[in-house]
């Protein structure tokens, strides 16, 4: 993929397959990926970009190993506060935690000289299950995007205004494909013969 983008928003399908007879995990709604599959992914982000990455309480080392094998530096963590509590073993849980990362630099977002801030918490109700907020969107938006930037969400459910969008449950969606994969392809573009190339003039 040629395209690259300055603000990159994912929300993974961790391997959150719960245990017992009956099915309790993520995976009753959604094929779920290992750790090692989505740090493979080669994501299209730009040399100066943000990333907002959605991690469950069980991956959150996992989702910092994502972080940088990604190309991105941690930088501090912002929590959905939930308007009631879910499942959990020793504690229920009421709050879901997205990893922000910098990659390069891209200067402070300013309107009439005002730093554009987020908080690190916000509340949000749940709703379906896996859904994020819009305000998550909203709060993306307000603190990295500006005029010119491209925006990508991987692991998308729906179209978001101004957004590309990658997922299996989209019936169009850009494409990401592993690093190797995107190596192998790279390989055999540079051996394929071009017009003008002497090998292929008979």
């Amino acid at each position: 993929m040629s395209k690259k983008y300055e603000i990159i928003y994912a929300d993974p399908p961790w391997n959150e397959s719960g245990g017992g007879k009956i099915k309790r995990g993520a995976d009753r709604h959604y094929p779920l990926m290992k750790t090692k599959d989505i740090m493979a992914l080669n994501v299209p982000s730009a040399e100066n970009a943000h990333l907002y990455l959605w991690v469950t309480n069980n991956f959150m080392a996992d989702g910092l190993k994502v972080m940088e094998s990604w190309g991105f530096n941690y930088k501090t963590m912002i929590t959905w506060k939930k308007d009631r509590f879910g499942l959990g073993q020793y504690f229920r849980g009421q709050t879901e935690h997205c990893l922000f990362g910098v990659k390069g630099m891209i200067p402070y977002k300013t309107i009439d000289g005002k730093r554009q801030q987020g908080t690190t918490v916000f509340d949000a109700p749940r709703t379906k299950h896996s859904k994020k907020p819009i305000e998550m969107i909203k709060l993306i938006e307000k603190v990295s995007d500006r005029n010119g930037f491209k925006k990508l969400e991987m692991f998308a459910r729906d179209k978001k205004y101004g957004w590309d969008n990658w997922g299996n449950e989209l019936e169009k969606s850009v494409e990401i494909v592993e690093k190797k994969l995107q190596e192998k392809r790279k390989e055999k573009e540079n051996k394929a013969p071009t017009l003008f190339d002497e090998n292929n003039i008979k």
